[in-house]
């Protein structure tokens, strides 16, 4: 058993209360210590947790320390970013300086950043000098301490009286109980008292350390959420007092009278849970396991210092061997309290930690890490306390009971002193974790961003797994390792070699055998195989890898991968081509053979453009506009007529014009061919979708569930749903046209005007936020959104396209740039378009990996060739590291704790269960 009291010291500690954070900065657009294109006009930080904007700014410096931002710091997408404007900036190197409250813990935040416009040298130095943001916040914490402090002792008080006192056997004080009762009863609410005092004087020291914050009055102060809060939890206070003031005028203590105690105490606990980081994570389960975590700890420290400074000075009153048997009939049952807190807070402290911090390398190289072991030896200190009294001054009481010379009440008194000091140490150290921040963001985590070669992933054979990595993972030389292992991370014992092939399928390149080398560690065992792998050009590549095993079958994997080159070594080539006469050209759409057709605003007509000979035709129809363009099953090429209320189709063979009037007043935008070789067009004011029925002639209209959601983009994919954008409503939306069910999906802001949609090659649905000036990737599985907001707040992205290597390209329509996105390495770059004014809103591909773009204004349509630079910089691999997850580590130490606790509750019950035979 004293085993298992070891093993208990460790792993009880791990989970001991966490708290509050601040909030940390997560991410900078422009990237910190990076160079943008001159012109930006607009800063965004992202950071950990909601914030208060009235309270918050940004201010952006040039390199002369003149303050060149508009001063209009405001929300950028979520409470928790900011942004403001500046003027279009121009060459020279920026600092940007944040100061930014929390609405969860009420902490005032400072932070910094350089970055470069245009090509320029950031000085490493300034980045140096910026510092880095407090990691404690030491007044706050002085503030608090006593209002954790109180508010243990009085839920810890509240509890255990109601559990140990008010049912404890009274045969032994029978003759004094009245005597004991009005002792107990003094005693009880002079600690509740002390307790609550205290928690009223912290309350008022927090309001005046923020009032010093944020250098307003303390009714400003009370308008933001953590004065709101604070205005509950003085609330609960001030309720408390009148309740201890109540029943400190009663002559006996109740249960019935102590449960609005123990109601408002709960509620009083509940108000740091909602400063903490439960609530900072928005995630449920952390803000139930939080406040749960803040009460069995209450629980535990409370009663140590209410058996320790209420019950054992009450007890003193009784004469002799009587004292020192109610007391031995005492240690089991609080025990047993202990031990189930302590056992809830090993299971409900790692869970919680998951969900808020769950890198072990974090964890051990920040102060918040520093801060946990020192709360670890104190709370090792205070169980072993505890042990000692179950096994040194029970067990000695117990032996000489019998003799009548049993001594309880003076060892017991000496050990709740110490344990309750430990206790009340140990709530300073959570007051320090209370105001300090997550290691996440102690640690910088938004550094200068650099381009990351490697690539690493796991796969599973029928009895093995392969920890494989590829490095630089570039056209060229690769050195690729791989570690065999089952699925539990061991190594295999028969392995006797491995084999790796390369080959390119696409292009007809067999399968080359890579010569390995086994790495051996210093025992002489395998740890990995190490071999030069060539991908002689950019594009899809396989890999197959066997494990040869002596006892088993040979174990095989093979790996599809898609080797591209960095934006930064992309080449690219534009050829402008204009129109033969005066046009407006807005949609481009490959036929998926030799031409590319463009819709024309200006006149009824639409063109084609033959990628063959670069020669343009024109097709004139008895109408007024064209707009969008679509392809059904059947080849022809479809295009809307909005003025018209039409819809026409081209047939390239015939070249025959045919237009269908729709039954609609409505302004029509979005076009698309079903499965079933169906058009769909959406109705934008009207709210609905009309589907047109090729072979019947007939329409049917499908109603969108959002009122007013302004249908827009239509887009079928693979399984031949029909997606669409609601412009109006910020959302997207699926149609089943089977079962003409709609679903409809936003994310927790809806999206600002998303319009155009695009699938790429993966099956992900990007949307383009035209005024929320983002595009935003949609996991269709998942039902994710992800957004990657772009680099100039000017520039309303549009229409969508994908080159070979899985970029994303976007049209800007207000400026003349293309964007690019790389979603495997999340960078973006953009490419200048030689033509001024070009307003180019849409974009497609050939079948050739060309990317082709309209220009509106500029009456051309470009072509952009796409190749490949060499990599100039030399590639170092970097040294491995041992990475210990978060779950190996953690996930024994529950289990020998729910074991440990367990053990200790079965002996404390049999402890109690004995010493109660003994006394009757």
């Amino acid at each position: 058993m004293k085993k298992f009291l070891l093993a208990l010291l460790l792993i009880s500690s791990v989970g001991f209360p966490l708290a509050d954070a601040h909030p940390f900065t997560v991410t900078t657009d422009p990237v910190q210590s990076s160079n943008v294109l001159p012109g930006i006009t607009q800063i965004v930080i992202q950071y950990s947790e909601a914030l208060e904007v009235d309270f918050s700014e940004l201010k952006v410096f040039d390199s002369s320390g003149n303050q060149i931002d508009n001063k209009d710091t405001t929300y950028f997408e979520d409470e928790d970013s900011l942004v403001v404007t500046t003027p279009p900036l121009e060459k020279g190197v920026y600092t940007v300086t944040s100061k930014v409250l929390s609405k969860v813990d009420g902490h005032l935040v400072d932070y910094a950043f350089v970055f470069g416009v245009g090509n320029v040298r950031i000085d490493t130095k300034l980045i140096e000098q910026q510092g880095s943001s407090e990691t404690l916040f030491f007044p706050e914490a002085g503030a608090r301490y006593p209002g954790l402090v109180g508010q243990t002792i009085v839920l810890g008080a509240v509890i255990s009286s109601l559990l140990i006192w008010n049912i404890q056997k009274r045969k032994l004080i029978k003759e004094k109980f009245d005597q004991i009762e009005q002792t107990f009863h003094h005693n009880f609410m002079k600690l509740i008292g002390f307790g609550l005092i205290i928690v009223f004087a912290s309350n008022i020291l927090m309001l005046f350390v923020q009032t010093l914050r944020l250098q307003v009055s303390a009714l400003d102060a009370l308008q933001t959420s953590f004065g709101n809060t604070w205005l509950i939890r003085m609330g609960l206070t001030i309720v408390l007092l009148a309740l201890w003031f109540a029943m400190e005028r009663k002559p006996k203590l109740t249960i019935k009278g102590q449960i609005p105690l123990l109601i408002f105490s709960l509620a009083l606990i509940a108000t740091t849970t909602m400063m903490g980081h439960g609530v900072a994570s928005e995630h449920q389960p952390a803000i139930v396991l939080d406040y749960v975590h803040n009460i069995v700890a209450s629980v535990w420290i409370g009663g140590i210092i209410f058996f320790g400074f209420a019950l054992l000075p009450t007890l003193s009153k009784l004469d002799g061997d009587r004292k020192e048997k109610f007391l031995l009939s005492l240690i089991p049952r609080f025990s047993i309290i202990f031990v189930i807190s302590v056992g809830i807070i090993i299971l409900v402290g790692p869970l919680l930690l998951w969900f808020l911090e769950s890198d072990v390398k974090l964890l051990s190289e920040s102060t918040y890490g520093m801060l946990i072991i020192t709360k670890i030896a104190i709370a090792a200190f205070m169980i072993s306390i505890g042990g000692y009294n179950q096994f040194k001054i029970q067990r000695n009481a117990e032996k000489n009971l019998k003799a009548d010379s049993i001594l309880v009440h003076k060892k017991l008194s000496r050990s709740l002193k110490i344990e309750s000091t430990l206790g009340i140490a140990l709530l300073g150290v959570v007051a320090l974790l209370v105001n300090g921040s997550l290691p996440a963001g102690e640690i910088n985590q938004v550094q200068a961003q650099e381009v990351t070669y490697g690539f690493s992933t796991t796969q599973f054979a029928d009895q093995s797994k392969f920890d494989i990595s590829i490095m630089p993972f570039s056209s060229g030389t690769n050195t690729i390792s791989v570690a065999v292992s089952d699925f539990n991370g061991n190594p295999l014992n028969d392995i006797s070699g491995l084999k790796i092939k390369v080959s390119n399928p696409q292009r007809n390149i067999a399968p080359i055998d890579v010569e390995v080398n086994e790495i051996k560690d210093e025992k002489g065992s395998t740890i990995r195989y190490d071999g030069d792998l060539t991908f002689g050009f950019f594009g899809n590549w396989q890999i197959e890898i066997e494990a040869l095993r002596t006892q088993n079958a040979n174990e095989v994997t093979i790996l599809d991968v898609l080797v591209k080159p960095r934006l930064a070594q992309l080449k690219t080539e534009i050829t402008e081509y204009v129109f033969p006469e005066a046009a407006k050209p807005l949609y481009p759409f490959f036929d998926g053979k030799d031409s590319i057709w463009v819709s024309d605003p200006s006149k009824p007509r639409v063109w084609k453009f033959n990628l063959d000979n670069q020669e343009f035709q024109s097709f004139e129809f008895d109408g007024q506009v064209s707009v969008m363009i679509a392809s059904d099953g059947e080849g022809k090429i479809w295009f809307t007529d909005p003025p018209s209320k039409k819809i026409g189709f081209i047939d390239p063979k015939t070249e025959k014009i045919e237009l269908i009037q729709l039954d609609t007043d409505g302004v029509i935008v979005g076009l698309e061919a079903d499965l079933e070789n169906n058009i769909w067009v959406a109705v934008f004011d009207k709210n609905v979708l009309i589907k047109y029925n090729q072979k019947t002639e007939m329409f049917d209209e499908y109603t969108i569930p959002t009122e007013a959601g302004g249908p827009f983009a239509l887009l079928l994919d693979v399984d031949g749903n029909l997606w669409f954008t609601e412009s109006q409503g910020g959302k997207i939306g699926v149609l089943d046209p089977k079962t003409a069910e709609i679903k409809e999906f936003s994310p927790k802001t809806p999206l600002k005007s998303p319009e155009a949609l695009f699938f790429d090659a993966e099956g992900n649905l990007w949307i383009a936020e035209h005024a929320g000036l983002s595009i935003v990737k949609f996991d269709t599985t998942l039902e994710t959104f992800e957004k990657i907001s772009v680099p100039d707040s000017n520039s309303l992205p549009f229409g969508m396209t994908q080159d070979k290597y899985g970029n994303i390209w976007f049209a800007q329509h207000t400026v003349d740039r293309i964007g690019v996105y790389d979603p495997h390495n999340n960078s973006l770059i953009e490419i200048q378009l030689p033509t001024a004014q070009s307003f180019t809103q849409f974009m497609t591909s050939d079948d050739k990996d060309n990317i082709w773009f309209i220009e509106h204004e500029g009456n051309k349509i470009g072509l952009v060739k796409i190749t490949e630079n060499p990599t100039l910089q030399p590639i170092q691999e970097q040294p491995e590291k041992v990475q210990i997850k978060y779950a190996d580590f953690v996930s024994p130490l529950i289990s020998m704790g729910i074991i440990a606790t367990s053990l200790f509750f079965v002996k404390s019950i049999r402890d109690k269960r004995r010493i109660d035979l003994l006394l009757e």
